[in-house]
C-alpha cells in the first residue's frame, strides 16, 4: 500500500480552509453527486475535521478471542502518515470497534483522524485527546469476542459511498465527502475557487446588492 507522492499536510490544509458544501458542489459538476456519507455518520466533536487520504478498514460480527485470528494490532502497526481512518464495520451495531489504544496507536503511527461507519467507545479519552473522529454511535461493548477486522487496504463502503484505499477523505460539522484518489487536487482547486467565488457573493449581499443580480452574475445562490 503506497499513497501518491504529494505534500499531504499543506493539502490537509487548504482542505481545512474550505468546507464540505463547497466540495459537493464542485464534485456535482462532475457528475459525482453521491460522494457525502450517510448523515447517520457524525463527528464526535463538531469542532474538528478530518482531511487526509484514506486507509481503509473492513471488518464483521465475529465471536473469535483467538489472539492469533484477530488482526486489530496489524492494521495500527500498518497506519501510514497523514491518513485518515475509514472503518467499515458491515452494518454492526453492538460492538465500539475504536476506542482509547486504537486512537493512541494511529497517533503514534501519524493517521490524523477517523471516519467509522460503526460504534466508538471511550469517547472521554478521544475527546481530550484531541483526535478528530466521525461516527455512528457510542456503545462501552469491546470488540474482542464480538467483531474481527477481515482486511485491510482494500475497498470500503462508508456512509453507502464507496471508499477505496487513497481516495480524499474531507469531513466538517455538515459531514464527510470522498474524493476520488485520482481528481484530488483538481477538486481541491476547483473547491477553493467556489469558495473565493461564495466569500465575493458574501460580500455583495452585504453591500445590499440584488440577490436576483447575484444569481443572475454568478450563477448561483
Amino acid at each position: 500500500m503506497q499513497l501518491d507522492n504529494h505534500d499531504w499536510p499543506s493539502i490537509a490544509e487548504r482542505f481545512k480552509r474550505l468546507y464540505t458544501p463547497a466540495v459537493c458542489d464542485v464534485l456535482d459538476s462532475y457528475e459525482l453527486r453521491f460522494q457525502f456519507v450517510h448523515h447517520s455518520i457524525r463527528p464526535l466533536d463538531h469542532r474538528q475535521m478530518v482531511a487526509g487520504p484514506a486507509f481503509t478498514i473492513v471488518g464483521t460480527s465475529n465471536s473469535t478471542r483467538d489472539q492469533s485470528k484477530r488482526m486489530g494490532p496489524r492494521v495500527i502497526d500498518s497506519f501510514l502518515p497523514n491518513v485518515v481512518a475509514c472503518y467499515d464495520t458491515m452494518g454492526d451495531e453492538e460492538t465500539g470497534v475504536w476506542g482509547e489504544l486504537w486512537s493512541a496507536g494511529a497517533v503514534r503511527r501519524g493517521c490524523v483522524g477517523a471516519v467509522v461507519d460503526g460504534g466508538i467507545r471511550d469517547t472521554a479519552y478521544i475527546r481530550r485527546a484531541g483526535f478528530p473522529i466521525f461516527h455512528k454511535y457510542c456503545i462501552p461493548g469491546d470488540a474482542v469476542g464480538r467483531f474481527n477486522i477481515v482486511d485491510f487496504g482494500c475497498a470500503v463502503s462508508i456512509g453507502g459511498v464507496r471508499v477505496n484505499f487513497g481516495d480524499y477523505v474531507f469531513g466538517d460539522e455538515d459531514g464527510v465527502v470522498i474524493i476520488p484518489r485520482e481528481l484530488t487536487l483538481e477538486v481541491l482547486q476547483r473547491s477553493e475557487e467556489v469558495c473565493s467565488k461564495e466569500n465575493r457573493i458574501r460580500d455583495a449581499i452585504q453591500d445590499d446588492t440584488s440577490l436576483a443580480d447575484l444569481y443572475k452574475k454568478f450563477g448561483k445562490f
